[in-house]
């Protein structure tokens, strides 16, 4: 009996992280998105990962008290907000194995993508918000919390008492939308 309870315990485990969703890629989310993507590739969030590297933003890097000739590229302090899903299933784990979660990318804001990849192919856009909220997807643009993450995070040296500049402002954020894509355009039963 112990060991056929055992077993259903394995079997529960298991179910349940296949039953996570993990990271596609930004690429996965362009074949549908392309507008946004493109938008996206010349944000500032894409670019983030490159700022890690030496010589890359030294100015800024000297006033927060950090080495701007050193390489942060594996500094875990400072790659969790500098790519997507970091450790996490299907997410960057190091720039050789996964090149393509560099960066600050859709599933940064939205969440691990695989699930809601299958609602979006199931129903293209025939779909409510909530079926995509229940799937794990996340919409920066209605949760701060989101964006907070990195935004405001504690271990960050570049921060509001170093440079006003570093204050972040949610809503001013949201108006502006530099750091990624536009609003979209057309049907849509709900905004991302």
């Amino acid at each position: 009996m112990q060991v056929l309870s055992m077993a259903f315990f394995l079997m529960m485990i298991v179910q349940a992280v296949e039953a996570k969703p993990k990271y596609i890629g930004a690429a996965k989310c362009a074949s549908c998105h392309k507008s946004n993507y493109l938008a996206w590739k010349t944000s500032s969030h894409a670019k983030t990962f490159k700022v890690l590297k030496p010589g890359k933003r030294k100015k800024a890097k000297r006033l927060a008290g950090l080495d701007p000739d050193k390489d942060y590229t594996a500094d875990k302090k400072c790659v969790k907000c500098h790519v997507t899903g970091y450790r996490k299933k299907g997410g960057f784990k190091d720039i050789k194995s996964t090149p393509q979660m560099a960066g600050v990318s859709c599933e940064s804001c939205h969440g691990p993508g695989s699930k809601y990849a299958v609602l979006h192919d199931e129903k293209m856009y025939g779909f409510e918000k909530r079926e995509a909220t229940d799937l794990g997807q996340l919409y920066g643009a209605d949760d701060e919390t989101v964006c907070l993450q990195c935004h405001a995070n504690k271990e960050s040296p570049f921060h509001e008492k170093l440079d006003k500049k570093y204050k972040f402002d949610w809503k001013e954020k949201l108006k502006v939308r530099k750091a990624y894509h536009p609003k979209p355009r057309g049907k849509s039963s709900f905004s991302f």
